[in-house]
């Protein structure tokens, strides 16, 4: 096949058992998200445990996070049990799980993440998170969060091709926006991919991301608690590793206690 044929408008003129030059398009994707969508009895039984154990318990948790969760009195970062509890330990389970399958299938590594830390956030009209990314323990870590509570404002709000920011819509209010890269919308029409994402909070919808995602969330103005659910997770490649890592927190722990006591 001669150039000119390659070029000829007429698309019949190409044999494609005789088209020799090949073609592909490839990707290198800059994220990968899981996101799962739990039903309502599971999320009604996490806040119920929340209702009876996170929130008489009290234990804050604002020390280690930035969030300006403050604007109302029962604005509050609170530490969430993962042992101690019958439920917190049988959570535990799901969450570890979750995590694992999505470092396992999403990376192609057979490692093995555990939550070390959690707290739930309860966000009313005014509060807000600002950007940043969470740590951990290991080279490489994981991070999470679950909405437990919506508010109807931000709950009802149905999007169509008209939705826009424009004339102080309102219409991220509340949202959670991440973002791993510069490039902005207007980026997209000059073949640059998507490097951020704003996304409407939903009762149940359980996410898990890369723990240097940068992420925020925008303040809302409407009656109703924002209450959402965060995880960190450390991630080993062998059991050994995990309980060699076990076995110095144990200890780090145990020293720590002696030098209180």
């Amino acid at each position: 096949m001669k150039l000119a044929d390659l070029a000829d408008d007429d698309s019949s003129s190409a044999d494609a058992e005789n088209f020799e030059a090949k073609m592909q398009v490839k990707t290198w994707p800059a994220l990968r998200m899981l996101v799962v969508d739990f039903p309502k009895p599971f999320v009604d039984e996490l806040n119920t445990f929340i209702d009876d154990v996170v929130i008489p318990d009290d234990k804050d948790f604002g020390h280690s996070l930035i969030g300006q969760i403050r604007q109302d009195e029962k604005s509050k970062q609170l530490a969430f049990p993962l042992e101690g509890h019958e439920f917190a330990v049988e959570f535990k389970k799901v969450l570890n799980n979750c995590a694992t399958v999505y470092i396992q299938k999403a990376f192609n590594r057979k490692s093995i993440a555990e939550a070390f830390e959690a707290w739930t956030v309860h966000s009313y009209a005014g509060d807000y998170n600002p950007r940043h990314s969470h740590g951990c323990n290991t080279p490489a870590g994981l991070s999470s969060l679950m909405w437990l509570k919506v508010p109807d404002s931000i709950k009802n709000l149905k999007l169509d091709s008209d939705s826009s920011l424009h004339h102080a819509s309102g219409l991220v209010d509340g949202w959670t926006h991440f973002s791993w890269g510069l490039h902005s919308t207007r980026d997209l029409f000059r073949l640059k991919e998507q490097a951020q994402e704003s996304m409407q909070p939903v009762e149940g919808k359980f996410l898990i991301w890369p723990n240097w995602l940068d992420h925020e969330v925008f303040p809302f103005f409407t009656e109703g608690e924002r209450r959402t659910f965060v995880a960190n997770f450390n991630i080993f490649d062998t059991m050994q590793e995990k309980q060699k890592y076990s076995n110095v927190l144990k200890e780090h722990n145990k020293q720590r206690q002696e030098l209180s006591s």
